[in-house]
């Protein structure tokens, strides 16, 4: 009986110690499982917030035609100072005009949007050194001011004062060299995007020649530029492409940036499908039993891709020529999806490319959408200023600044291409 009763006893401890064990084990586990959330929350990447947005307006004498009366450049400087976000932020602003030679004038105009547009007008743009405009030393300031919390926007005719009219396009070459030089350095030091948006404009005032050395009176539509310097996410944040079409004037929109390969979805589904295939169980972008069209017109299925987390106009990604595709595959559409695409269920498709061709279907494809300098830049350019009194859309020496923009980014990104996607075509 003795021994029963103790072997109950024992065997009552052993299970009360081992309920605590458990207990404990399970409360570690918790523990460990609180902790590494705790981790992960601290280690997930908080989005960055914009502190301060710093305005730079030229007000060399050469833009005073566009301050002459209420029209586009002054609706544009109007609505950026106060741009609704902006407000609602409570976001600090700050105004700036920009002038001068070597000895560069940035004359503070303070941080009240009112006292900003008051001087919206040739006696306030009287300010500083008017004679002179270094375009140059524009940039260098708007750069160095840009980054972190903080964007830039520089507005200016974006036309070089070079006081050479002997050898333009030297001088202008030098300039560009310089200005790519900044951006380099800029460029290395975090992930700096740069917009360009080309708008037009009532201009009623002097033209300065920088080629001929003198000036012109104009009453016309003459083009302005507004560029956006601060890091990617908070510019396309706060300046997409909606909003920036929105502006009075406005033209054309061309983005540089250091190209992050990000991973963008995507995936094969049979919308617009000509002939007949399989999915693979374990890769839905590995086709299988692919045949062709019995009808003879081919073979053809369309890819679903989000594009959402890319700056890029809606224009640029439903670009035939902005994208590359192996073998004898062509893109026969690219189409935003008006309804859900039920087999895709990871992700929501902002956009539909479909693909065909009339060989065989079988084998690797790959489709590339390349990162093109947009085709209104280079036609935005002019090596002449001899019919300025006609020309309302070109700007002499453009092509000197953009290249240098756009030699900056290229030397930066070793990857020239924004995304590649695969396929696996099988019998």
């Amino acid at each position: 009986m003795e021994t029963k009763f103790t072997i109950r006893i024992l065997t009552v401890i052993i299970s009360i110690t081992l309920l605590f064990l458990g207990c404990g084990n399970r409360d570690e586990r918790l523990g460990k499982s609180k902790s590494v959330q705790g981790n992960d929350k601290t280690l997930k990447k908080e989005s960055k917030k914009l502190k301060k947005v710093i305005y730079y307006l030229e007000n060399s004498e050469s833009m005073f035609g566009y301050v002459s009366g209420p029209n586009e450049y002054v609706s544009v400087v109007s609505e950026l100072s106060e741009k609704p976000e902006f407000v609602d932020q409570n976001i600090f602003r700050e105004f700036h005009f920009i002038n001068g030679g070597l000895d560069i004038k940035d004359n503070l105009i303070g941080t009240n949007p009112s006292v900003l547009k008051s001087r919206l007008n040739k006696p306030g743009f009287r300010c500083g050194d008017v004679t002179k405009s270094n375009l140059n030393g524009m940039f260098q300031i708007a750069l160095a001011n840009a980054g972190g919390e903080n964007i830039s926007i520089l507005i200016s005719d974006c036309i070089y004062d070079i006081g050479q009219p002997n050898a333009p396009f030297n001088a202008l070459a030098t300039e560009g060299k310089e200005t790519r030089s900044k951006f380099i350095q800029r460029l290395g030091r975090g992930n700096m995007q740069t917009i360009i948006i080309k708008l037009y404009s009532k201009f009623k005032g002097d033209y300065f020649c920088t080629s001929r050395n003198g000036k012109i009176p104009l009453d016309q539509q003459r083009p302005f530029y507004v560029l956006i310097f601060g890091e990617s996410e908070l510019l396309n944040k706060y300046f997409n492409e909606s909003y920036i079409s929105s502006l009075r004037g406005y033209c054309s929109l061309a983005r540089f940036l250091k190209i992050d390969k990000s991973n963008i979805p995507y995936q094969a589904t049979n919308q617009n499908s000509k002939g007949t295939f399989s999915f693979d169980k374990a890769n839905k972008n590995k086709l299988t039993d692919a045949t062709k069209d019995r009808n003879g017109r081919g073979f053809q299925f369309s890819i679903a891709i989000d594009f959402s987390s890319l700056p890029f106009p809606d224009m640029y990604l439903k670009s035939k020529e902005n994208y590359k595709i192996t073998g004898n595959y062509s893109i026969v559409d690219i189409y935003q999806p008006i309804r859900k695409i039920h087999e895709v269920t990871s992700f929501n498709p902002t956009h539909m490319i479909t693909v065909s061709t009339a060989s065989s279907p079988y084998g690797n494809l790959e489709l590339t959408l390349k990162y093109v300098i947009p085709s209104w830049i280079s036609e935005t350019d002019s090596n002449t200023e001899n019919n300025i009194d006609n020309d309302t859309t070109h700007t002499f020496g453009f092509k000197y600044l953009t290249d240098a923009i756009t030699e900056a980014y290229k030397y930066k990104n070793q990857e020239q291409n924004i995304a590649t996607f695969k396929f696996e075509i099988l019998k």
